[in-house]
């Protein structure tokens, strides 16, 4: 067992498309009719007992050993009586499965996704099951992926979405992003709950052994102005999102593992 080591550099070059997960899958074309909505009585049901009865558990678990994971503002999604859509930075390969076991638990969460996402043989059929919502190849599938995401949305679902696209692990910062995927929550008329991650020092016996533990904060629900056009909506919807996440990423308590370093153009490393 080795001790973790602080400060070991990542260069990037763009912050908006550069992707540290290092899977490199091969991405699959998503038909333009896929099933985002499945109907059969056994699938459900199946779905159902994967998600509640095998992956939450498990999955609090790993996020109890491995990251010690503590959620703070519980609250600001009790409250919500409708679906909504939570917007959170990406920062952990455990994103996704942290916000299913710790912050949409007991409601159902389904999480909007790359194509890529859905493309391992076999395990796309639990991604799926899961509640991974790929999207579209082709600008003629959106319409049938509006469909899906405003029926589980009428049906109190928590639908979440990472507005930073791709993921950098245990990066400290927020990075930019657009407005793009608030216009969402605008046209289902649903709130954006902004959702950060942040990053604390290990205790105990082990402490210099592990890497940092994880904190998730739960913003207040983020409601649409009806007076409003969906574009403005968004924009203010990111705003607030954007600014929820900075004021808990800036603070100096959470730690960095990585030192994560902008290249000049041109270059592929520095010293």
């Amino acid at each position: 067992m080795k001790k973790i080591k602080y400060g070991n550099k990542r260069y990037y070059h763009d912050e908006l498309n550069d992707d540290f997960a290092g899977t490199h899958i091969k991405a699959k074309k998503i038909p333009n009719d896929y099933p985002y909505l499945r109907t059969n009585f056994f699938y459900k049901l199946w779905s159902f007992s994967l998600y509640y009865i095998i992956a939450v558990p498990v999955l609090r678990l790993i996020g109890f050993f491995t990251l010690s994971v503590r959620v703070h503002g519980k609250k600001n999604l009790r409250k919500i009586k409708t679906g909504a859509i939570t917007y959170a930075n990406h920062c952990h390969n455990a994103d996704g499965t942290n916000m299913a076991a710790f912050v949409c638990f007991p409601r159902r969460m389904y999480i909007i996704a790359n194509p890529d996402a859905v493309s391992i043989p076999f395990v796309r059929h639990l991604t799926v099951a899961l509640g991974a919502l790929p999207l579209p190849t082709e600008l003629k599938g959106y319409e049938h992926f509006l469909v899906a995401l405003d029926t589980l949305l009428k049906r109190r679902k928590i639908i979440s979405i990472y507005p930073e696209a791709h993921i950098w692990p245990y990066y400290t910062g927020i990075r930019n992003f657009p407005a793009t995927s608030f216009v969402y929550a605008a046209r289902f008329n649903v709130p954006a709950v902004p959702v950060v991650s942040t990053f604390r020092q290990p205790k105990g016996l082990l402490k210099d052994y592990r890497r940092p533990c994880m904190d998730i904060h739960i913003g207040a629900p983020i409601y649409p102005d009806a007076n409003l056009t969906n574009k403005e909506n968004a924009k203010i919807m990111r705003d607030k999102t954007f600014d929820f996440m900075k004021s808990y990423a800036d603070k100096p308590d959470n730690i960095a593992l990585y030192d994560y370093q902008k290249l000049s153009e041109g270059l592929t490393s520095e010293k």
